[in-house]
């Protein structure tokens, strides 16, 4: 059974193209994110997720699917772009030492998920639409990855890996839209914007809605619409000014208002370990940008907040992205 869903997943993988054309038409971004909690030293709840991301700029013409430029935010002038991440996410209890895990403590859960998604960005807006696609479970890989990662640095291996969520394909849309404010200073010198942020996701995986406001200052800070996370649209398109370099810093908060989580409520169709979740959970990020013509690199310290009702306190956790541009 894990064979074949590996293989349905690694089918729906190759079957996301996003254009007609066979090349790619325009500038290109490849980005690899890490979000981790070992810099807190907790090894819990959301401990691990890593992706691989890759996107173009192209024309409307080459999208395979042209019908989706018709969405909100989408269908208005802007440049366009189409993309696509792979990645693992890897959720656990707090407690890695029991065989049986506490039945009110976060079940042990993995994800290894593609995603596909179409941007469209101008001056001041910022709309997109990413399909997920992937599987939870055994099949994800995860406790194979958590185990190698710990006996490579000499840590103790997680002990309750067996009672993980069952597998289950996985499928989720993720809508966004931003808008991008200036608030003072030059964008060729010092000065700083303000980041609105508002989406949607609706799938097995996560049903929610969001919304955050991202405050940026610092020297060259750059014409793009700021960071974004895995849980999220995961990788936004390059900045459209020519900067010879620049560095930034930025904070922001928000919340999520949550419908369903399946790493916290259980598998869809069958029986499996699960807490439930508080319907609303906030968040907070501060973080660095530094940026060149060819590459940017970004470094975020995350915070959440409580997100089932045995969690006795936030989670933390840091994330490091770096993209080379083209």
């Amino acid at each position: 059974m894990p064979q074949r869903l590996i293989y349905f997943f690694l089918v729906s993988a190759l079957s996301l193209p996003l254009s007609t054309s066979a090349a790619v038409t325009g500038p290109w971004s490849f980005t690899f994110r890490m979000e981790n909690d070992l810099p807190v030293n907790t090894d819990r709840y959301y401990t691990n997720g890593a992706t691989f991301a890759f996107a173009h700029c192209t024309e409307e013409r080459d999208v395979l699917w042209p019908l989706l430029l018709r969405l909100p935010g989408l269908n208005r002038p802007g440049l366009l772009a189409t993309g696509f991440d792979f990645g693992q996410i890897m959720v656990t209890p707090a407690d890695l030492t029991q065989v049986t895990p506490d039945p009110q403590d976060r079940p042990y859960a993995g994800l290894l998920f593609i995603g596909a998604s179409w941007q469209r960005f101008a001056d001041n807006h910022y709309s997109a639409l990413k399909l997920i696609t992937g599987v939870v479970g055994p099949a994800s890989l995860a406790e194979q990855t958590q185990k190698l990662v710990h006996r490579s640095i000499g840590v103790a291996l997680p002990q309750g890996w067996a009672q993980q969520l069952q597998n289950e394909p996985i499928i989720n849309l993720v809508y966004e839209r931003r808008w991008r404010s200036p608030l003072w200073g030059q964008l060729e010198g010092l000065g700083g914007d303000a980041i609105t942020v508002g989406g949607a996701m609706v799938g097995n995986v996560l049903t929610q809605a969001y919304a955050q406001l991202q405050v940026r200052a610092g020297w060259r800070t750059p014409q793009d619409f700021g960071t974004s996370l895995i849980r999220g649209i995961g990788s936004l398109p390059p900045a459209r000014d020519n900067a010879p370099w620049g560095a930034h810093f930025f904070a922001g908060i928000g919340t999520f208002a949550i419908a369903r989580n399946l790493t916290l409520d259980g598998n869809s169709f069958q029986t499996s370990p699960h807490v439930g979740h508080y319907p609303f959970v906030p968040i907070a990020e501060t973080g660095l940008v530094i940026r060149s013509r060819r590459w940017q690199v970004i470094v975020t310290w995350n915070t959440w907040g409580r997100e089932f009702p045995a969690q006795p306190r936030r989670a933390e956790f840091a994330t490091i992205a770096y993209t080379v541009f083209r």
